[in-house]
């Protein structure tokens, strides 16, 4: 048992050397006639390809920085502008949201309006059909038929509620959201 120990950690040593080596070995870049790019560990020999050797990389390079460190290393015009950018937007959707809510009180006023234009105008109907006195007239044969004034009344009071109608529907239908 404690030789199977002491072999896995042989073992183990010569696994870590093994990618230590690995890790520390160059990098080169081939760029055969054709423009083929390959990169290989291993430069090849006696050929007239372009060999570059690949820098090691800046352990630095591939930390993406934290908002708060792009934001400490920007300059004060950029830091301004944007707070200005921010507060103009916050203005914008501020106006919007009043904009909205005066849109939703006249809207309540208009469907407020409407709804009693349609009333006065149903109203106004009723109360023109009852006949008064002249809106009708009799015939040579006996009875009495409606006056053209009468029927003008009717219809002009009838259109007056189909437009009421109309109205209350359009104004329904531009309900703000």
């Amino acid at each position: 048992m404690i030789k199977s120990l002491i072999c896995l950690k042989r073992l183990l040593i010569i696994i870590i050397f093994a990618f230590t080596a690995l890790a520390n070995a160059e990098v080169y870049r081939v760029v055969d006639a054709d423009g083929k790019v390959t990169f290989t560990d291993h430069p090849p020999e006696n050929t007239d390809d372009l060999i570059e050797a690949v820098p090691d990389a800046d352990p630095q390079q591939n930390i993406t920085p934290t908002p708060e460190s792009l934001i400490e290393k920007q300059p004060e015009w950029l830091k301004e502008a944007q707070e200005k950018r921010a507060q103009k937007t916050k203005n914008i959707n501020r106006d919007k949201q009043i904009q909205n809510q005066q849109d939703k009180q006249n809207w309540k006023h208009s469907i407020k309006a409407a709804k009693a234009n349609l009333k006065e105008a149903k109203l106004l109907l009723e109360v023109g059909r009852e006949p008064s006195e002249g809106d009708y007239v009799g015939n040579a044969g006996g009875g009495a038929r409606p006056s053209s004034d009468y029927l003008k009344r009717l219809t002009f009071l009838e259109k007056n509620l189909a437009d009421a109608k109309r109205h209350l529907i359009k104004v329904q239908r531009s309900k703000p959201k």
